[in-house]
């Protein structure tokens, strides 16, 4: 659906640009053997490629199949996608939406493609896709903080309500954001960069320990 959105219209391209970033860096690039890993003296960081260790849950995903949270996740994340894609397709030359599941969030379409992605993350079992999402997720709350810039130009008062109203991208989370943090600031997207950096270095501090790698596995 999203590619043949975008042969029809190419702007589109942008709003699955985050998501072409994530599975371009979910793949367990070789080059990671190259990279010394500054938090693990004499390694590399191909350990990002291996995968975590974990027992038999069905809850969990394993390597031979998918577990209750990933599936969940995934069947979730492309429900709300699909809703939330299909509502803005119908209603695409009526202004501003504000019924439906965008009365629910402000963002379902990004939600969604978050949540999808995260069941995937999980099912794959590799830190280099967490850290694939982690780029995916900040990605896209810039993206969205972008076009909420763009929308309270073009429809002001109406936009600022529905914010007041509506949460950001969380259901039922409605948080009262201070100016200095509001899409039009700077700053905003700033402190995004730094948390997005702050997830990663704790991921790639706290992961090593976590994980195997797969010969070992069949050895």
């Amino acid at each position: 659906m999203p590619s043949i959105t975008v042969i029809f219209n190419p702007l589109f391209f942008i709003m699955f640009f985050p998501f072409g970033v994530y599975l371009i860096l979910t793949y367990p690039w070789t080059i990671l053997k190259d990279i010394p890993d500054p938090f693990h003296p004499g390694e590399s960081l191909y350990w990002l490629t291996y995968i975590f260790r974990l027992e038999d849950n069905i809850f969990l995903p394993s390597l031979f199949g998918w577990g209750i949270l990933d599936a969940s996740l995934l069947v979730a994340g492309l429900t709300i996608f699909t809703v939330a894609f299909t509502t803005w397709l119908k209603n695409l030359k009526k202004g501003l939406i504000i019924h439906g599941i965008y009365g629910v969030v402000r963002h379902p379409q990004y939600l969604g493609i978050t949540i999808l992605a995260l069941g995937i993350s999980i099912r794959s079992l590799r830190p280099a896709s967490l850290i694939a999402w982690l780029t995916l997720l900040f990605g896209y709350l810039i993206l969205a903080s972008l076009e909420e810039r763009s929308l309270l130009k073009t429809y002001s008062e109406e936009y600022g309500r529905y914010c007041e109203k509506v949460p950001f991208m969380i259901p039922f989370l409605r948080l009262k954001v201070p100016r200095w943090l509001s899409p039009e600031r700077p700053y905003r997207y700033l402190l995004f960069i730094m948390l997005c950096m702050a997830s990663i270095i704790a991921l790639l501090i706290s992961a090593r320990n976590m994980v195997i790698a797969l010969r070992a596995v069949f050895s």
